[in-house]
């Protein structure tokens, strides 16, 4: 055999190797792809579910957030309010109510 006939060979194995290669590559990503598909549809219907669509979350987010904060400024109020009175006149009030 000539060398020339061996390079051509040892290019051919070569090449071979490497689509084998990238043909594994892509059922490993067609795999990922199609796992992240089902979880998607999972988290979706899950949320769904919930009464809500997915593009609305981050509407939901946002007056959850806005919520939460309304109540901490509230709940910091009360308290500030809260702080200088006595037990004896916290017990009072308490009990008048």
């Amino acid at each position: 055999m000539s060398d020339a006939t061996v390079n051509v060979e040892v290019k051919i194995n070569d090449l071979k190797k490497r689509l084998e290669a990238k043909k594994n590559e892509r059922n490993k990503a067609e795999a990922s792809l199609e796992m992240h598909e089902k979880q998607l549809a999972e988290v979706t219907a899950q949320i769904k579910a919930l009464g809500y669509e997915p593009d609305q979350l981050p509407d939901v987010i946002a007056k959850l957030e806005a919520s939460i904060l309304d109540n901490l400024n509230e709940a910091e109020r009360i308290l500030n309010e809260a702080e200088p009175i006595s037990t004896e006149e916290m017990l009072k009030r308490v009990g008048a109510q």
